[in-house]
C-alpha cells in the first residue's frame, strides 16, 4: 500500500485502465442480459407456459400416430387433455383457412373466449371463427355470424387420387383475439370433422397442466409414448441459448480493453522492480525469501484488482444506465416495437464477474514482474545503493 500511495498518479492511471475495461464488460453484458430478459418476457406474455402441444412422433423410421389409446395414455399427465384434427379448406373466392375439429375441452385448454355469437352445437356443421379469419371472411366473403359459407376440402384416396368434397358451414360465432395462431383458424365439431375427412386418428393434442413447473416432467413422460412435444419453454430455451452466445461474443470483444489494462499493470510493476532494486536487495539480505518478494508484489496487484473491480463495477452500472437511457428510446423509435421498461439488466452475477475479471487480470499481469523481482541477486542489488 505504501508504494501505491507514493505513486498516486501512476496508481490512478492503472486503476482507470483496468476499471474502464471492467465497465465495458459489465455494460455490454448487461445489454445482452436485458435483451434476453425482454425477449423471454414477450414469449411468456404471448404463450401459456402450462400448455404442451403434442404431435405425432417418429420411432425407428415409423410414424407414431395419435390414436385413441395414445390419448388415453396422455390423459394421465394433464389436467385437461384435448385431441384435435386440423384440415385445410378453401372457399369459392379462394379464401384459404384451417379448420380444427375440436371438443369443448379444447376451448377450455386454450382459454378461448367468445366475442360474439354462440358456441358450436355438437353434430352440426357450424364453425366458430378466430378474430383474424373472422375479419377476413367479413371483408372477402361478406359473411357474418349466422350466414352460411361454402367451402371445399381436398382429400386423397388410397390410390392417391384427389377427391374434392364440398361443405356448407354456418358461422356460429367469433372469438376474442388471443395473439396466437388461433386467431387465424376456424373451429368445428370434432366428430363432424372426422366424418368429413374419414380420419380415425388425431392430428394433435393440447395438454394443459395445473402449473408451469410440471411441464418438464409431463413432456418427458409423453415423449416416452413416442409422441413429439412442443411448449413455450422450447422458445425460451432457444432464446436463452442464442442470447448467451451473443452476450459471450460481445463480452469477449469488449474485454479486449482489459488487455490494455493488464499491459499497463505489467509495465508499471516492471518499472517498480527497477525502482525498488535496492529495497529488494536489503529485504533479501536480511532473510526474506523469493516467495516473500513474490507475495509483496502480488499483494499490490491484488489491491489494484480489488479497487479496479469496484470502480469498474460502478462505472459499468453508469454505462448500463446510459445505454438504457439513450438506447431504449432510439430502439423503440427505429424498430417501431412496443415500449419496454429497461433495455439493460444488471444483476449480482454480472457485477461479481466484473470484479473477478479485474482481480484475475491484475494477478496474472503481476506474476512476471514479481518473479523477476524475486530472482534478483541480493549482492548485485545492494551494489546499486
Amino acid at each position: 500500500m505504501r508504494q501505491l500511495r507514493t505513486k498516486k498518479v501512476r496508481t490512478l492511471l492503472i486503476l482507470l485502465g483496468i476499471s474502464v475495461g471492467v465497465a465495458a464488460v459489465v455494460g455490454v453484458t448487461s445489454l445482452g442480459e436485458g435483451i434476453r430478459v425482454n425477449a423471454v418476457g414477450e414469449i411468456e406474455k404471448s404463450h401459456d407456459l402450462t400448455l404442451i402441444e403434442v404431435s405425432p412422433g417418429v420411432s425407428n423410421g415409423n410414424i407414431i400416430l395419435i390414436t385413441e389409446s395414445k390419448v388415453r395414455a396422455v390423459r394421465e399427465y394433464g389436467s385437461v387433455v384435448a385431441p384435435y384434427t386440423m384440415d385445410d379448406y378453401v372457399t369459392p373466392n379462394k379464401t384459404y383457412f384451417k379448420a380444427n375439429g375440436i371438443s369443448a375441452k379444447y376451448m377450455e385448454a386454450k382459454d378461448l373466449k367468445l366475442e360474439a355469437g354462440m358456441w358450436l352445437e355438437e353434430g352440426t356443421y357450424q364453425i366458430v371463427l378466430g378474430s383474424d379469419i373472422g375479419e377476413k371472411f367479413s371483408k372477402i366473403e361478406g359473411a357474418e355470424i349466422g350466414n352460411a359459407i361454402d367451402a371445399r376440402i381436398r382429400l386423397y384416396g388410397e390410390e392417391g387420387r384427389a377427391i374434392d368434397k364440398d361443405i356448407t358451414f354456418v358461422i356460429a360465432g367469433r372469438l376474442k383475439p388471443t395473439g396466437t395462431d388461433s386467431d387465424d383458424q376456424a373451429f368445428m365439431d370434432m366428430n363432424i370433422a372426422m366424418e368429413l375427412t374419414g380420419k380415425d386418428v388425431y392430428d394433435g393434442i393440447i395438454v394443459k397442466l395445473d402449473k408451469s413447473g410440471q411441464t418438464l416432467a409431463a413432456r418427458t413422460a409423453i415423449e416416452k409414448l413416442g409422441l413429439t412435444c412442443y411448449s413455450a419453454q422450447d422458445e425460451i430455451d432457444s432464446v436463452n441459448r442464442i442470447m448467451n452466445a451473443v452476450t459471450l461474443v460481445l463480452a469477449f470483444f469488449s474485454s479486449i480493453s482489459l488487455i490494455v489494462g493488464g499491459l499497463m499493470i505489467i509495465n508499471t510493476m516492471i518499472v517498480s522492480v527497477y525502482e525498488r532494486t535496492h529495497e529488494i536487495g536489503i529485504t533479501k539480505a536480511i532473510g526474506a525469501s523469493e516467495l516473500d518478494i513474490i507475495r509483496m508484489f502480488l499483494s499490490e496487484c491484488i489491491i489494484i484488482g480489488v479497487l479496479g473491480g469496484i470502480l469498474g463495477d460502478l462505472l459499468g452500472v453508469l454505462f448500463s444506465f446510459l445505454i438504457d437511457s439513450v438506447g431504449r428510446p432510439m430502439l423503440v423509435a427505429q424498430l417501431g416495437i412496443a415500449d419496454f421498461e429497461h433495455l439493460t439488466v444488471i444483476n449480482i452475477q454480472i457485477l461479481a464477474a466484473g470484479f473477478l475479471v479485474s482481480l484475475v487480470i491484475s494477478v496474472i499481469a503481476g506474476i512476471y514482474p514479481a518473479w523477476r523481482g524475486a530472482k534478483l541477486d541480493p549482492v548485485k542489488a545492494l551494489r546499486q545503493l
